[in-house]
């Protein structure tokens, strides 16, 4: 490789991080996208410090092994039966459906917002005028989207759920529960990723209902976008587990005074949470710039980087 190509590969991973720090941030204050995640997460607050106590949750290690035995047990004796009752129970098509809708809320809906603020059609406090620019075939498309997401990752779970279950039956053990845990977790970056990039594409306005599935499913089939984005979901998993579950979580529980607990809280969770949609939004455009859809519906931005 000669020196002026890695000069220009050197700059071009410059300009990846700057785009997914400098950029990320700028445009996160400049559109206030935070504002409606802070009157949340003080709804959250009123609600846990009412109806939740965190008195009297000491437990001893002996314990938490006695426990994840019972669950190991419990999981691969009783767990099945019961999944398998609730698959015929209608009231799962309910919890479906309202898991789906909280989905649309918390990624079609802000992808919609960043879509505009990317083609320069988002000015100030616009985050209602992109949930007006929504159409039902996006929503369609994305519920499409995610199904498969979830068929994929529901095999990928069950055949090693049936392969532990088998060792747990001839070597009983807790191991064989953590290591079924530990498969689960290893889909769960992709399993993101296309949660993610399902609302991301299905807000697009190029490519037909299968063209938009062809490129959706780029994940599955293209090394070259399944293992950036497997590495990419999994910083961002570990972040938001740190920054939006823990010291939130903590903050809400544990500190008394609520003109401490809900800044702590809320710089935390809604500051990082929505700096982290910004980013994998700016890594969504990097990863997938290549198809002529992508570029051609954000050229204008593309166009400024250069």
């Amino acid at each position: 490789m000669s020196l002026k190509q890695t000069n220009k590969s050197g700059s071009g991973v410059n300009q990846q991080i700057r785009i997914l720090t400098v950029h990320s941030a700028r445009d996160l204050f400049k559109y206030k996208s935070f504002f409606l995640l802070i009157f949340l997460l003080i709804a959250a607050d009123r609600l846990l410090h009412r109806y939740v106590s965190v008195e009297g949750l000491d437990i001893e290690p002996g314990e938490i092994v006695r426990m994840g035995e019972a669950a190991a047990q419990f999981v691969f004796t009783v767990l099945p039966g019961r999944v398998a009752d609730l698959l015929f129970d209608y009231r799962t098509i309910l919890v479906i459906a309202g898991m789906f809708l909280m989905k649309q809320i918390i990624s079609l809906w802000p992808s919609s917002d960043m879509r505009r603020m990317h083609r320069s059609e988002r000015k100030g406090f616009g985050i209602f005028g992109s949930l007006l620019a929504l159409r039902w075939r996006q929503v369609l498309w994305d519920a499409t989207a995610v199904g498969s997401v979830c068929i994929i990752g529901g095999l990928w779970m069950l055949a090693w759920f049936m392969v532990f279950q088998a060792l747990w039956h001839r070597f009983s053990g807790l191991a064989w529960l953590l290591l079924w845990v530990v498969a689960a977790m290893a889909v769960a970056p992709v399993v993101m990723a296309g949660f993610s990039y399902s609302s991301k594409i299905a807000v697009i306005s190029r490519g037909r209902f299968f063209e938009k599935l062809g490129l959706f499913f780029r994940l599955f089939k293209d090394p070259g976008i399944f293992w950036p984005s497997w590495i990419f979901f999994t910083v961002r998993i570990s972040l938001e587990f740190i920054f939006v579950v823990a010291i939130p979580g903590f903050a809400i529980l544990f500190i008394p005074v609520v003109w401490l607990r809900i800044p702590v809280a809320g710089v935390s969770a809604t500051i990082v949470y929505s700096y982290l949609k910004m980013a994998t939004f700016k890594f969504f455009l990097q990863l997938y710039r290549k198809f002529p859809q992508i570029q051609q519906e954000y050229a204008s931005y593309y166009d400024s980087l250069t």
